[in-house]
């Protein structure tokens, strides 16, 4: 599974509330969480809507997503 996807049912929110939220484009996540979409190819944009939705600072959801990502790949 895509970590970013991973992250966000995790945290219990969709890409649809994500978008709602934040304006980004639901496309844009859509394209995002892809299984195929490495966490090292993430833009900043995807990594700053997704810590506005969950209240979070980028930082904290980077580090987050680096520790998940870190565990799915052992």
């Amino acid at each position: 599974m895509n970590a970013l996807q991973e992250y966000l049912d995790q945290n219990g929110v969709t890409r649809h509330q994500v978008a709602k939220q934040t304006g980004i484009a639901n496309t844009t996540l859509a394209n995002a969480v892809k299984e195929t979409k490495p966490l090292s190819g993430q833009t900043v944009k995807v990594i700053t809507t997704v810590a506005q939705a969950l209240g979070k600072t980028p930082g904290q959801d980077l580090d987050d997503l680096i520790e998940l990502d870190e565990d799915n790949s052992k």
